[in-house]
């Protein structure tokens, strides 16, 4: 049965292969199903109109007063029909026109018999049929039946008017038949058809339920590994702060050295001049403290990825005091940013953590001391920097070497290690469509190279997108 809805979203455009006029009579506030069905109601109506109005028209002067009475009301009916359905009144529409072409064809069965609507049968029975299908399929069935009925009752009328002779019986019968087959058949097809589709549509509206699901379950499982990522990000982060640690204190040592000498100068001397100076010192060491802690908390801070265009050498360059904290006296340190002119998209803070990842494992691979470089290139024309990153530690089998990327994969003894650094950097890189290759042979070290995609630096010179630079 057909149901306007009763909720405006439940509104949907009509059908793209309506006419003008079918959009204009069409009600605006139906969903899909219903709009073409609309459609096909409104064609159907004007085309028996049509066919009405063409048969008052043609029929000679002989078809008598009745035939064109039926012909007017039938006009009047699908008039009817269409003012109903302009005012959004689908159903009662089609209720309009099946009940008033059924007492039609009653009348003209009634009183012409079967044989002589059996030129125009077809024309007469299946508008009725097709609107009876809109309605539902009870509603075909019990107008297929109806009409049975006025076969019958028109082939009654034949044979009556024969006198029952067995000519005419026989001539009545096989009307019946050939008249009746036609109606059941036409009202099987409109039947399997509908079923067809409805069943269809169940199938569909099942498949995108299902599919919304899996949509909706797809993108929680997504939000969670996205969730997990940052945390485990989050948890290197503090693990390297605390890599870190033992730098920040020899630094804030020094500092309070510093500190503590102006203030001893300040407080022996009565010079004005030297007092200023000595507060002049005294304000620019503890600006250099408070960059040092400004910059260990927000590296440690747990903050939502924001890449950015960095300039690839400033920003390395840049992060030189804080991997020199890593390493030390015994560690001959080296940093070449070879004068590259190019651009990486990349969240300041993850690159860090991926080259103090590195610096780190570096730095363990070296307990006795050895040679840490960090070295920058980008090929021609730009597209691709590759960051090389090499220790002259004990280096790795090539067993470690192809599993030294993998989660939760370590060498240290167990409760030393979490096995997540180089995964972390990894992931970070491939995100950002990047890629990291090992190079590493026992006693030889070891060597990654970052490749990431670049661009040009402009030729106007910009400033480095980074943090506060500790001052050393």
């Amino acid at each position: 049965m057909l149901s306007l809805p009763s909720r405006p979203e439940d509104a949907a455009e009509p059908p793209q292969g309506a006419s003008a006029v079918a959009r204009r009579w069409m009600p605006p506030a139906v969903d899909a199903t219903e709009a073409r069905a609309v459609a096909m109601l409104l064609r159907l109506l004007l085309a028996v109109a049509g066919y009405q109005l063409l048969t008052l028209l043609w029929s000679p002067p002989s078809a008598g007063l009745p035939g064109q009475a039926l012909t007017v009301c039938g006009m009047l009916t699908c008039l009817v029909s269409l003012e109903l359905l302009r005012r959004r009144r689908l159903h009662l529409s089609v209720a309009a026109f099946v009940l008033s072409n059924l007492v039609l064809t009653s009348v003209a069965y009634g009183y012409w018999g079967l044989r002589a609507q059996m030129q125009g049968q077809l024309l007469q029975l299946l508008p009725v049929l097709l609107a009876g299908a809109l309605l539902g399929r009870r509603a075909l069935w019990l107008a297929a039946g109806w009409l049975g009925g006025l076969l019958a009752l028109g082939a009654w009328l034949d044979a009556a008017a024969g006198f029952y002779l067995p000519m005419r019986v026989e001539l009545a019968l096989r009307d019946l038949a050939l008249a009746g087959f036609g109606t059941a058949m036409a009202a099987f097809v409109l039947d399997q058809s509908l079923s067809s589709l409805r069943d269809n549509l169940r199938i569909a509206q099942r498949r995108g339920t299902d599919l919304a699901r899996k949509r909706d379950e797809l993108q929680l499982e997504m939000h969670e590994k996205e969730r997990s990522r940052e945390q485990l990000v989050h948890a290197l982060k503090i693990e390297n702060v605390g890599r870190l640690a033992s730098g920040v204190a020899h630094d804030f040592n020094h500092l309070l050295a510093l500190i503590m000498g102006y203030a001893g100068k300040g407080r022996r001397s009565d010079d004005p001049a030297e007092l200023r100076a000595a507060l002049q010192g005294v304000e620019s060491a503890a600006r250099r403290a408070g960059a040092v802690t400004r910059r260990l908390l927000d590296f440690s801070r747990q903050d939502v990825a924001r890449p950015q265009l960095l300039d690839a050498a400033r920003t390395v360059a840049a992060m030189e005091p804080m991997l020199r904290q890593l390493f030390d006296a015994r560690v001959a340190f080296a940093l070449d940013t070879g004068g590259v002119r190019c651009q990486i998209h990349f969240d300041p803070a993850q690159l860090e953590l991926v080259l103090l990842s590195l610096a780190a494992n570096a730095q363990q691979a070296m307990p006795d001391g050895g040679t840490f470089r960090l070295a920058l290139s980008c090929r021609e024309p730009g597209n691709e920097l590759c960051v090389e990153v090499s220790d002259s530690g004990h280096g790795m089998s090539e067993e470690v070497r192809l599993r030294c990327l993998e989660p939760f994969f370590t060498t240290k003894p167990s409760g030393q290690g979490t096995g997540l650094g180089l995964a972390v950097a990894a992931n970070l890189i491939k995100a950002a469509d990047g890629r990291i290759v090992v190079d590493s042979a026992p006693g030889a070290g070891t060597c990654f190279h970052l490749w990431l995609p670049a661009r040009p630096l402009p030729d106007a010179p910009r400033q480095p997108e980074v943090g506060v630079t500790i001052p050393y």
